[in-house]
């Protein structure tokens, strides 16, 4: 009798820490949670527009003040840890997913060295995700009476999956 094992789901956290141990071990960069929730938005972005599907299910980006968060991994990932690996199961699940593991180590190498005010910039542009859920647009693109969203508001991922679609919004 064979025995199989499952591999564990990955969740917003792993891959939020996968993004700290690239930066880290590529580029010896310790990055801030601003770093860290842009990149992992673009990773998820990128990955929703080119299969349909989430990156993971334990939570959504939201709209805060500086752009897109997942709020889990904004809680609990610390950016003073040095990760020196991950475990056995975490590592064949993430190698389960090449796709994904060669998102994240395009994109921190694109980001990794971006400050936290030009990945909010990025993230803040007139037809990004984040400034679609916050303002109100009339058909023409134009605020509705400066009205704006509540802050924590879920970022559509059909706004994501079409924003991300376009080659013109990818770092190169």
């Amino acid at each position: 009798m064979t025995h199989t094992t499952s591999l564990p789901t990955l969740n917003s956290v792993d891959y939020a820490r996968l993004i700290q141990y690239t930066a880290q071990k590529f580029h010896k960069a310790l990055l801030n949670k601003t770093q860290i929730n842009k990149i992992l938005f673009y990773v998820y972005g990128v990955y929703l527009a080119e299969t349909g599907n989430p990156l993971f299910d334990d939570d959504t980006p939201k709209a805060w003040p500086y752009g897109p968060v997942f709020p889990i991994a904004n809680k609990k990932v610390n950016t003073q840890e040095v990760i020196p690996s991950f475990s056995k199961e975490k590592i064949e699940a993430f190698k389960a997913n090449p796709q994904a593991l060669q998102l994240v180590a395009k994109a921190v190498h694109r980001m990794y060295n971006m400050s936290a005010v030009s990945l909010t910039k990025w993230s803040h542009q007139e037809d990004s995700p984040w400034y679609k859920t916050i303002y109100e647009l009339d058909d023409n693109g134009n605020i509705i009476d400066s009205k704006q969203k509540p802050w924590n508001s879920v970022i559509n991922n059909n706004l994501i999956s079409s924003y991300f679609s376009n080659p013109q919004n990818r770092f190169k």
